[in-house]
């Protein structure tokens, strides 16, 4: 039999009295996660789709939609007839590009959807209809993002001390001291072992001072930082503490108890126990110090490291390449760190709270770490190693927004999108209730999901000339570099040391990223210092005010010397031509004023003269005076 092609007005007329029919019989479809019952109330999911594809071509800001014919040869109605139906509501009282004209159909997406027991397990065979500018409803943001702590009157050590407190300060130097003794009582004759006296708290900040600091100072070995060549001459490390004692605290530095770990053969056998607290620790310290505004990112980091490791990975788009991953949740703009997880290996198993049992492991990861902010509206961005439909489809029924780019091997993406060739600059786009399929042409096809945005363009400056592109795509490079942003802003001052103990370089690195965290905090309290200022100020107030005195000092080193050994003024020694003796204050003439002083301090190596009522305090207590 020929096929009869319908009118727009006939087809419309066939969708509302197929519809009231189907409601008067009580029928139901038997296909989870339909769009609104307006434009789909009556439809059978039972038959197979084999007639043209309906898609939206967006070129630049023109539209075209085709329009399948409906045939008159069966009775029986698939998802052909729903997708003709649908786009032949869509295009009732429209003409050409105006699509707000008089009589448009401009709908908001407003999914069913299901609590408990009835979300739907199965987005494998969703049904895909035009996007026609349909917005999404989006839930409104109600976290309380900001600082929640009092910042009042806090010093750049304070802001570090929020995470790095005294008392787990101290937790790290009984692990040390308790390591220490295991390996004491293990080798006896160790040289280690003959050398080794208990740390204390103020040493251990002077030693995270000194490693901070060589950071900022970097230099191939490590003895070079103590040496006293005039090419390479570091006096604050000479005055500070031996080379023998730092290496000491470095080979015993320890997280956690060794004696309480269990046999690799053991099912609780936890790859990163050497970590366990620190992870616990920061994880839970970066939530309750502060909440990120409403765009979040997900996406990994990689801590360098070429040793033999189980977990080691490699991610050729790292520039380390080979390394410790790690997966963070930071917030777009600040890189803040809210929550983070360190990759353990292939057969590691994670199974969050209120995770669908069938969600991949990527997917997986996205949840546990975005667990506590679900519900609040918040608007996710991630890469295609996340991004899937059943991903999107649970962060939505959570009212959390996502966006991000996908791989062409997803399953559940409409083939429709899939094989169409596009030209540069064009971009198509289909529809299922929530998410939105849209690729976009530009020097290759980029596919993303969104339960964020339309399919709508804006205009963006490239370098040659202004082009049309897809909001989604626009906002995903905008919101998704936050943690990048972050790696970027640490790289100048990672402390990058060769070893086979990868729980120290781990460890270490967490501490800088919570440092960096603490320079977050720091700025959005409303100050203008830079990264590299504030490190500096934290660096001097662990060395200098930690309380802790060096029992050697070398006295080349009076910069360092001066504000720790113990300093008295004396008549400076008369002369016989001179009964009566003078010098310029070494303060004074620093800040251009001509005064003369009979005192000076005998124990600094330059012997300065110091004005005795105020300069010489000065002197000796300020690191910048």
């Amino acid at each position: 039999m020929a096929k009869r092609h319908y009118t727009v007005e006939e087809a419309l007329a066939i969708l509302q009295t197929s519809s009231t029919s189907e409601e008067e019989s009580g029928e139901e479809s038997g296909t989870d996660w339909l769009p609104d019952n307006e434009s789909l109330t009556g439809s059978d999911s039972s038959s197979e789709y084999t007639g043209p594809p309906a898609m939206k071509v967006v070129r630049g800001v023109q539209s075209a939609i085709a329009v399948p014919a409906i045939s008159s040869d069966s009775g029986d109605e698939g998802p052909s007839n729903l997708i003709e139906r649908r786009t032949a509501g869509s295009l009732a009282g429209t003409s050409g590009d105006n699509e707000d004209g008089p009589g448009a159909v401009r709908q908001t997406t407003q999914p069913r959807v299901p609590e408990g027991d009835d979300v739907p397990r199965d987005n494998t065979h969703l049904l895909w209809f035009p996007a026609n500018m349909e917005e999404p409803s989006i839930p409104p943001f109600t976290a309380a993002s900001g600082i929640l702590v009092d910042t009042s009157d806090m010093t750049p050590l304070d802001y570090f001390q929020l995470f790095l407190t005294e008392s787990f300060l101290q937790d790290i130097v009984d692990q040390t001291n308790i390591y220490a003794e295991q390996f004491s009582a293990a080798n006896p004759t160790a040289y280690y072992t003959f050398k080794w006296k208990p740390t204390t708290v103020p040493e251990l900040k002077v030693f995270l001072g000194l490693t901070f600091n060589m950071g900022l100072t970097h230099k191939p070995q490590l003895r070079l930082y103590w040496c006293k060549d005039s090419i390479h001459s570091m006096p604050i490390y000479q005055a500070t503490m031996t080379r023998g004692r730092y290496e000491q605290l470095m080979r015993f530095l320890h997280f956690n108890n060794n004696a309480n770990a269990v046999k690799r053969s053991d099912p609780s056998f936890d790859r990163l126990f050497k970590l366990r607290p620190l992870l616990n620790h920061l994880n839970q310290k970066f939530p309750e110090v502060y909440m990120p505004g409403r765009e979040i990112v997900v996406d990994e980091s990689l801590v360098p490291f070429h040793g033999r490791l189980a977990m080691k990975q490699y991610i050729p788009s790292k520039r380390a390449r080979y390394g410790v991953k790690l997966y963070k949740l930071c917030e777009s703009g600040t890189g803040y760190t809210y929550s983070f997880r360190v990759y353990e290996g292939k057969d590691s198993s994670l199974e969050p709270a209120g995770c669908p049992p069938d969600m991949g492991t990527s997917g997986k990861i996205v949840v546990d770490l975005v667990n506590p902010l679900l519900h609040k509206g918040y608007h996710l961005y991630v890469d295609n190693f996340y991004s899937g439909v059943p991903l999107f489809k649970f962060l939505y029924t959570a009212q959390t927004m996502a966006c991000g780019t996908v791989r062409l091997n997803r399953k559940g993406l409409p083939s429709q999108v899939l094989n169409k060739k596009l030209k540069r600059g064009e971009s198509c786009s289909l529809r299922s209730n929530e998410l939105l399929s849209l690729k976009y042409k530009d020097k290759r096809d980029v596919l993303m999901l969104s339960t964020i945005h339309t399919e709508a363009t804006m205009t963006c400056q490239s370098r040659r000339q202004q082009i049309q592109k897809p909001v989604a795509i626009a906002e995903y490079s905008q919101y998704m570099g936050a943690v990048d942003f972050s790696d970027q802003m640490m790289a100048p001052y990672l402390i990058l040391r060769k070893t086979r103990a990868w729980y120290k370089k781990v460890g270490i690195y967490l501490l800088q990223m919570a440092m960096y965290n603490s320079y977050v905090i720091f700025k959005k309290s409303g100050h203008g210092d830079s990264y590299l200022k504030f490190q500096e100020q934290i660096i001097t107030s662990l060395i200098f005010e930690s309380g802790y005195k060096a029992k050697t000092t070398d006295q080349d080193c009076e910069d360092v010397a001066r504000l720790r050994d113990k300093h008295f003024p004396a008549p400076i020694p008369p002369t016989p031509s001179k009964p009566y003796p003078q010098r310029r204050c070494k303060i004074c003439s620093k800040h251009h004023m001509r005064r003369d002083s009979r005192y000076y301090c005998p124990q600094c190596a330059s012997k300065p003269a110091l004005c005795l009522k105020d300069c010489f305090e000065v002197y000796h207590t300020l690191h910048k005076y």
